[in-house]
């Protein structure tokens, strides 16, 4: 799942592949009861936060960096869990963290408040542009709003998860009015692959030390 204007948009796959279906929840909790059976699900949403002082990297986000080479700044710097109950982003940009960070910070807390280490065993966190380096084994070099990135994603998609032009519109069409873009839909797809190939054992873990936060969760990066 991927965040958007609307909530939270879910791409939901059969293990295999004979279904796959796309819906907008408003509440992360909301899609929890929705979705209380299944076998693993893939967040691009940070899980595990540092406790306190200045925006940092956590490890999981300096070993993706690495790997995405020129994508490296899709891995954004998250907030530490003390600039969640922040109201104004002035002390937060003092801080170093980033206003496209700060914008997310209500998603984050959300997540937050109902993340557990028990549960984190099937709701962990992910990264859309790790998914796609993955299937296509180098990262898409275009950016994905444009034409041509959306067009590689697309064709990748298609290679992964047998997802043609028509099955795409059918799944955007289902979460169009909601608000969420395009490639909303295209970065919930590859996690949605992510989540399948976990299920198959061959998932991939950007994890360093120390490995949690303060609460117990799991600071790392599963594609």
């Amino acid at each position: 799942m991927d965040s958007c204007r609307g909530g939270w948009l879910a791409v939901a796959l059969e293990t295999d592949l004979s279904t796959a279906r796309a819906r907008v929840f408003a509440q992360f909790a909301e899609l929890l009861d929705a979705y209380a059976d299944a076998e693993a699900i893939a967040v691009d949403m940070p899980i595990g936060l540092w406790w306190s002082d200045r925006a940092r990297l956590r490890p999981c986000d300096a070993l993706a960096r690495r790997l995405l080479g020129k994508r490296a700044s899709s891995i954004f710097i998250p907030p530490t869990r003390a600039m969640l109950d922040a109201n104004s982003y002035a002390p937060l940009r003092e801080q170093g963290l980033s206003v496209q960070a700060y914008h997310l910070i209500p998603r984050i807390r959300e997540l937050d408040a109902l993340m557990t280490p028990d549960l984190q065993g099937r709701v962990w966190e992910s990264h859309p542009e790790l998914s796609f380096m993955a299937i296509t084994g180098a990262p898409i070099a275009l950016p994905k709003r444009t034409t041509h990135g959306q067009a590689a994603r697309r064709d990748a998609l298609q290679f992964a998860l047998n997802l043609d032009a028509e099955a795409l519109d059918a799944l955007w069409q289902a979460c169009r009015p909601t608000g969420a873009r395009f490639d909303d839909l295209l970065d919930a797809c590859a996690l949605a692959w992510s989540a399948l190939r976990h299920n198959q054992g061959q998932s991939q873990l950007c994890l360093g030390e120390p490995q949690r936060d303060e609460r117990g969760l799991l600071m790392a990066i599963r594609y």
